[in-house]
């Protein structure tokens, strides 16, 4: 038994490292020292942006995509605006939103808001052939029509942005690209976590009801279950309930109702594993541990791989 369940933790966890790499390799779409593909997007005064046109008239721009709801975009606004202002003759800045839901309206008064006078609209269809990574993510595209530089995440050192805008309006700029610069990002961490957790969760309740004597593909679809004590592992429907408001609060990004959503389904999946351990005559202590992600799932397979025995259903 022992065997068998470290061969099903090693498959859990070689599945989950293999999602944090798909992650950790996505590409941006274009490379530093290659040509910008020609663009067009939508500014809130109600005209366009084209990339070809700009760079008739600039030395550089700067394409600098974000989210209204994004703080570390709102962070590095100031610092670019006082550049801006500063070499407006010889750049542009252009920012849009990436975020489908912002809208122009959106935009428009968070320009007004925060008293930014460089061009500001949405990607759109414009910048489609972009895999943008995560907001903010901000490209230099020189005097030659290549992308010079490409910063994932936001310019957190003061005078940074200036320093790359310097270099290349510099006469004596050759034209060679910079190294691209990646913020550190715990993204993949959590991403890796959740397909980790997820998995672990699946585990877990499939040697529980196996332990019940049930069979193990009840833990993947509960709701064709047939017997009555859903209490093992789902509790009623308050496991399902959990796990359905987890998954939707992961999938919505907007601030409040995402953390809202998470917080009723980690209070939820708490109460859950509270009765769970119970039911297993586990203390309060353990049920409240297995309620937190990943934790979860391995306390699942401790129980359901231990000599613990499952008593019925049991209320927190």
């Amino acid at each position: 038994m022992k065997t068998k369940l470290i061969s099903i933790v090693m498959v859990v966890l070689l599945v989950a490292a293999l999602g944090i790499n798909a992650f950790a390799e996505s590409n941006i779409g274009v490379q530093p020292g290659q040509a910008m593909p020609d663009f067009t997007v939508s500014l809130t005064d109600g005209t366009t942006a084209t990339l070809s046109d700009l760079l008739k008239e600039k030395d550089l721009v700067v394409l600098n995509i974000f989210a209204s709801w994004c703080g570390p975009c709102e962070r590095e606004f100031p610092e670019m605006e006082e550049v801006y202002q500063a070499n407006s003759e010889n750049m542009v800045i252009v920012s849009v939103s990436g975020d489908p839901n912002d809208t122009m309206e959106t935009i428009s008064a968070y320009k007004a808001n925060h008293n930014l006078t460089f061009p500001m609209g949405l990607a759109g269809d414009g910048l489609s052939f972009l895999s943008v990574p995560g907001f903010p993510t901000t490209l230099f595209i020189d005097r030659n029509g290549n992308v010079g530089f490409i910063k994932v995440g936001a310019f957190v050192d003061k005078g940074d942005f200036e320093g790359k805008v310097s270099t290349f309006l510099s006469p004596d700029y050759d034209g060679k690209p910079l190294a691209s610069e990646e913020a550190v990002s715990f993204t993949p961490y959590f991403m890796g976590a959740s397909v980790l957790g997820t998995l672990l969760l699946i585990v877990g309740r499939w040697l529980l009801f196996r332990k019940a004597g049930k069979k193990g593909w009840h833990s993947l679809i509960p709701f064709l279950n047939s017997f009555e004590e859903y209490s093992l592992c789902w509790n009623g429907w308050l496991g399902v309930l959990a796990d359905v408001i987890a998954v939707a609060g992961f999938w919505i990004i907007t601030p409040v109702p995402h953390y809202l959503l998470m917080g009723a389904g980690l209070a939820l999946g708490i109460v859950e594993s509270v009765r769970l351990a119970k039911a297993f005559g586990k203390s309060t202590v353990l049920g409240v541990l297995m309620g937190l992600p990943v934790i979860r799932g391995i306390g699942r397979i401790v129980l359901g791989a231990s000599k613990a025995a499952y008593t019925g259903a049991a209320k927190a």
